[in-house]
């Protein structure tokens, strides 16, 4: 009797899906289908940013470099951000929702945006399929899809509805702000296009979050990046044209968007300057990670600082901690990150101006506490760092190289003891022992 040979099974890695199994791929747990539509609007701005703006904000400042280096690394974010909004659109398309946030969803506009990201997708596809992508390819590319994007009706509907998400999703304190009979009616439209706007970048913040709690890539981010940029942007430029109309100077309001202007300029030069510059050409997934990690933490503390500040104009004494709860639970890990990193700094100088037994066992009893818990709070590119000093220092607990050693560690630890000591959460509590 003749045997059939069994087929082997197709390994996962090599598993093609198709068809309804292709969809259900890229399906999240199911959800109110107003979160997948303001999901939607933060990918498609962000793309639309991206595909504007990246070169100016996030790309090398490196002439040269920009020029003659592989763009395939711009490319392979396109494509993810097309992934991106498959998935999200087919999350829409199973809804039988009519209206979100206001704004009817007609069906053939998304079927357009659809078919967009369908055509564009495949022509991605086959562009990475090259050895080498360059410059002037990755200009042609971002031009093509930037005047194809324009084009969509989506792109307008998206917009109404996210500028009714922004407030909507603003804690309770901010979203009634501007029916605040107290002012009057010119600073209520203030409030009201501002809180829209802020609770915009917000959203934008919250899908990065997500992205970072679920460990997915996150150079694809990059295209929300750039979006906040021209968010804030577009923010100052109409907080620059109203205060240029304003009649009354000594106004608080005056005061309150001077100088949140100012202070998203600020928040903005340090989060891409400083974290986010040249990190698309960057290999290591640790890196990019403890970058954005970085980079989200300055915005996001940042804004919500800002947005605390209009709460006071009814409400003087409201901290960032009543209006946005999480901050709260921020304070407190950073509140304790920084007392164990000083009580680290005093552990190490002792030993290192006198290095007895008692000293050093002290030293690393700290170092273990600090290791169990406190270390958590660190930003994640301060945790390497602190971890290979300490593997170092127990290496070298006998030998004649731990006072010089700990003298590095010593001036490591008083730079990033100053860094936590800058973080917005711990503006309002200042540290009292001298460091």
């Amino acid at each position: 009797m003749q045997t059939t040979k069994e087929e082997p099974t197709t390994p996962f890695a090599e598993t093609v899906y198709t068809g309804d199994a292709l969809v259900s791929a890229y399906l999240p747990e199911p959800r109110p289908v107003e979160d997948a539509v303001a999901e939607l609007w933060v990918w498609v701005q962000g793309l639309s940013s991206f595909l504007s703006s990246y070169d100016r904000v996030l790309g090398d400042s490196n002439k040269a470099v920009a020029v003659t280096r592989d763009r395939r690394a711009e490319f392979h974010i396109t494509m993810e951000v097309f992934i991106r909004l498959s998935g999200l659109l087919a999350e829409i398309a199973n809804s039988d929702q009519e209206e979100v946030y206001g704004v009817r969803i007609e069906r053939r506009v998304f079927s357009e945006l659809s078919s967009f990201v369908q055509d564009h997708s495949v022509l991605n596809t086959a562009l990475l399929k090259g050895d080498s992508l360059s410059y002037f390819e990755w200009r042609s590319w971002r031009k093509l899809l930037r005047e194809k994007l324009v084009g969509l009706e989506a792109l307008e509907l998206l917009e109404d509805a996210a500028a009714e998400a922004g407030v909507q999703n603003l804690p309770e304190k901010l979203r009634g702000l501007a029916d605040n009979p107290s002012f009057s009616l010119s600073d209520r439209s203030t409030i009201r296009w501002s809180m829209s706007r802020l609770g915009r970048i917000l959203m934008s913040l919250g899908a990065i979050s997500q992205m970072l709690k679920n460990d997915d890539p996150l150079k694809p981010a990059m295209a929300i990046f750039c979006g906040i940029h021209d968010q804030v942007r577009t923010m100052n430029r109409r907080i620059g044209d109203t205060l240029s109309r304003w009649k009354d100077e000594e106004a608080e309001l005056f005061g309150m968007l001077d100088g949140a202007s100012y202070m998203a300029s600020l928040e903005l030069k340090k989060a891409y300057n400083q974290e986010l510059a040249g990190i698309v050409t960057l290999r290591s997934a640790l890196v990019v990670y403890a970058r954005v990690e970085t980079a989200f933490a300055l915005l996001n503390d940042g804004f919500q600082e800002i947005l605390t500040g209009f709460v006071r104009l009814v409400e003087p004494q409201v901290t960032v901690g009543d209006v946005f709860p999480e901050f709260q639970h921020k304070l407190a890990e950073s509140l304790m990150l920084r007392n164990h990193l000083h009580q680290v700094v005093t552990a190490v100088r002792n030993s290192e101006e006198k290095p007895t037994p008692e000293n050093v066992e002290s030293l690393q009893t700290i170092l273990s506490t600090f290791l169990n818990e406190p270390i958590e709070y660190l930003y994640y590119k301060d945790r390497e760092a602190f971890e290979r000093f300490c593997e170092e220092i127990n290496a070298s607990i006998d030998g004649n190289e731990l006072v010089p050693l700990l003298h590095r560690f010593s001036a490591y630890l008083e730079t990033l003891f100053r860094q936590v000591s800058m973080r917005a959460v711990l503006v309002d509590h200042p540290f009292e022992a001298s460091i």
